[in-house]
């Protein structure tokens, strides 16, 4: 009991600290001509409250909540779990032995050695051999989405459960997803808890850990809360056949300004389901000839979770160029969100909608805004402005490090989380144009 109330106090203190912010933001609003950038500045602090205040309070975990089933009235699926893989030699064995040594048995595992040129396919093999996995070896590089695309042509489970080659997960992590599938059909996909599981390696690995954290329990569980999730996360993605099979020729062929699109397969995928209802007719027309649409599931309004509980591990970049380039083609996974799930998402609840649609403004508007802070201002005169600026984004770092603390209360991470949202607007935010310059440029770069 004590412990609760401790936890309760440190998270309204954190959306009280927030809420000051806010205040002091219409408080100091200098004249007229700043408004604009006041209003921006008021709305993605009020936006963070208000995702803050959401996901502390509002957010269940489906896990949880299947709990309160009778465990003989819990749907138990067949699971088809998937991995498509590329030169994975040195971490492919411990990604194989988190699935063989899950607790949930329903289910079969099918690995897609994308014509590797390292040892990757003698390690499936190895296991292929021994009848624990089936493994699909092409003979030539597809990329992530044609692999996939293989793996769920034989898959026969009613629930996909998708996860990266470097990634792994926790022995009961597919037991739980299956459990929170079972209180609602209306479920149409569910995203898992990720982490770094190369954290401890260095400086910059510890940051990403801690802002992988507030990534999944703050932003994708405020979502959850509207059955709204916009990406469920390749680490651990886990969906109903029936949401996603008759759009694997669309995902498999997504293109954009003409040319092929091999980014953002998590979060297209993620849309098709968002967005079954207004894409459904247009697709299944286009795509009829395709063997993924012989069998017609009929589109629905789906529910998109997140789940807490269900808990995985993906290696992140360890130098900095590394980072770098997964922050472009990140962004240039968002680029072409926007003109995929923006034309759609509108229809989801009003308070979701909101938070998704500002969200699209602030990154676009977020280097302008940097460049009058750090640049502009201090250049005519207010030398004051960087200062603040930089105050405020470690302010919200460490609302966000607070957050981790309180999940992860043995962990001292947290304090790395500020450093996270230093670079992100010195750095990251600003190679949105570099992105938007070379979307066509779809080259994937192994991190």
């Amino acid at each position: 009991m004590e412990k609760t109330i401790k936890h309760r106090v440190i998270i309204y203190l954190i959306i009280l600290s927030l809420f000051l912010v806010l205040l002091g933001k219409f408080w100091f609003a200098p004249a007229s001509h700043y408004a604009f950038l006041y209003l921006y500045g008021i709305l993605i602090t009020l936006i963070g409250l208000i995702t803050f205040y959401i996901a502390f309070t509002k957010y269940k975990d489906p896990y949880i909540e299947a709990q309160s089933i009778p465990k003989s009235e819990r749907k138990r699926y067949f699971v088809s779990c998937m991995v498509a893989v590329r030169n994975e030699e040195k971490i492919i064995e411990q990604c194989i032995q988190s699935f063989l040594n899950q607790t949930y048995n329903n289910k079969e595992i099918i690995f897609v050695n994308d014509a590797s040129t390292d040892s990757t396919k003698e390690v499936l093999d190895k296991y292929a051999r021994k009848g624990l996995i089936k493994v699909i070896n092409l003979k030539e590089n597809l990329g992530k989405k044609k692999a996939l695309a293989e793996a769920i042509l034989i898959a026969r489970g009613e629930i996909f459960a998708f996860s990266d080659s470097d990634s792994v997960l926790a022995l009961d992590a597919i037991e739980k997803m299956v459990d929170a599938f079972s209180i609602d059909p209306d479920i149409g996909a569910i995203s898992g808890h990720c982490r770094a599981l190369n954290a401890e390696k260095n400086l910059l690995t510890k940051i990403q850990d801690s802002w992988y954290e507030g990534q999944y329990s703050i932003r994708k569980a405020f979502e959850s809360v509207y059955g709204s999730v916009t990406c469920v996360s390749g680490p651990l993605a886990v969906f109903r056949r029936e949401a996603i099979y008759n759009f694997i020729p669309a995902w498999t062929n997504d293109k954009f300004l003409g040319k092929e699109f091999k980014f953002a397969t998590d979060r297209t995928l993620t849309g098709f389901v968002l967005g079954s209802k207004s894409i459904e007719k247009r697709l299944k027309k286009k795509y009829a000839d395709s063997p993924f649409l012989k069998v017609n599931y009929p589109a629905k309004n789906w529910k998109i979770l997140y789940c807490k509980s269900a808990k995985a591990w993906t290696v992140v970049p360890d130098t900095f160029r590394r980072l770098i380039l997964q922050q472009v083609r990140w962004k240039k996974s968002f680029i072409r969100n926007i003109f995929f799930t923006g034309r759609f998402y509108w229809r989801k609840p009003v308070v979701a909608v909101t938070g998704y649609y500002l969200h699209i403004a602030f990154v676009l508007l977020g280097p302008f805004i940097a460049f009058r802070h750090l640049i502009y201002l201090p250049l005519s005169g207010n030398i004051f402005s960087g200062l603040l600026y930089l105050t405020g984004i470690i302010f919200i770092g460490f609302a966000f490090g607070l957050a981790y603390k309180l999940e992860n209360k043995n962990c001292n991470r947290w304090v790395y989380r500020p450093l996270m949202s230093l670079m992100s607007s010195l750095v990251f935010c600003w190679l949105i144009f570099y992105s938007a310059l070379t979307i066509k440029r779809s080259i994937w770069v192994r991190t």
